[in-house]
């Protein structure tokens, strides 16, 4: 995803987590399996409020059960809520492998916070969703339940994020790869991982992309930056009611005319565009609410996919 402008978000109070009112230092670990943790990620943490962040660079999931245990028993019973735990792998698989190992590690009373977002794909998967949704509900189009959703560029984390969310709403999806082994592969990972069955098409050229757009009511563009998936007029010659929805702030665009502002706007009759702007400014807004989470007071949360794609749409309603 390109740079957003970044959003805002007052950090909550301060909360004695300690026993005999000690107030702890609030700490986020940040594991992730790449040799090194994304500073998006640790300034995120800091905004939302943590009073220090540990970043874990080449942790793969089997050692994350002794990391969680040395958080948890260190800081006692009643210290351990101080403590949250965020899972950053880029891979979904590897992500999902540590999130459930550090979730396998915990028992009363011993309780920390976590968090999974493999490179973000998460959030911004739930932030690109959410205001698809928003969209098609403006415009009379109803939720994404029962809709046709084609991902291209759907290999990618973002691209197989969206896929198993849109199912999981509901959607009928096609994921697409140049590579059709690439997208078997993801669409295989979807299943295992989400429990949501998506099909599969593999698109080498832009005449099978042009198709696949044609028959479908939502297009989404997860693919690499600055690789242009439609041009101009494949795009032109769409018709509607479509909503086309690009991540990639990085000209070209992923689909020709789509400005990285456009919220919602009608580039065509009845085509409506949302841009890479929109989606990682919502994609901000949900990776601060589920920090915020991780700080509140209450019982320790397990923040997945699921809580983002929610965080999301409870964003947009208040918007």
């Amino acid at each position: 995803m390109g740079a957003a402008a970044r959003g805002t978000m007052s950090a909550p109070p301060r909360t004695p987590h300690g026993g005999g009112g000690v107030d702890r230092k609030r700490l986020l670990y940040i594991v992730s399996a790449e040799p090194h943790v994304s500073p998006f990620d640790i300034n995120m943490a800091y905004d939302a409020g943590f009073d220090a962040v540990l970043p874990y660079g080449g942790v793969r999931a089997g050692a994350v059960r002794g990391l969680v245990q040395d958080i948890m028993f260190s800081r006692g019973p009643k210290g351990a809520r101080a403590s949250s735990l965020m899972v950053a792998s880029a891979g979904l698989g590897e992500a999902e492998a540590a999130f459930a190992t550090a979730r396998a590690a915990l028992f009363d009373p011993f309780r920390i916070g976590l968090m999974v977002d493999p490179k973000g794909a998460y959030t911004t998967a739930a932030a690109l969703l959410a205001r698809v949704e928003a969209v098609r509900r403006a415009r009379g189009l109803g939720g994404l339940a029962g809709a046709s959703v084609l991902v291209l560029g759907g290999t990618g984390g973002v691209g197989r994020a969206a896929a198993a969310m849109a199912a999981a709403d509901g959607a009928r999806v096609t994921l697409v790869s140049r590579d059709a082994a690439r997208a078997n592969a993801a669409a295989a990972e979807v299943t295992a991982l989400y429990g949501v069955a998506v099909a599969v098409r593999g698109a080498a050229g832009e005449p099978d992309r042009a198709a696949l757009a044609a028959g479908s009511d939502v297009v989404l563009a997860a693919g690499a930056a600055g690789v242009a998936l439609l041009g101009p007029p494949v795009v032109r010659a769409l018709r509607g009611p479509k909503i086309l929805a690009d991540i990639n702030a990085v000209p070209p665009a992923g689909l020709a005319g789509i400005e990285p502002s456009a919220d919602g706007i009608e580039i065509a009759p009845d085509l409506f565009a949302i841009g890479a702007l929109a989606v990682g400014g919502l994609k901000i807004k949900v990776e601060s609410a589920l920090l915020a989470d991780l700080l509140g007071g209450g019982p320790a949360p397990c923040l997945d996919a699921a809580a983002a794609r929610r965080r999301a749409g409870e964003l947009l309603a208040r918007a």
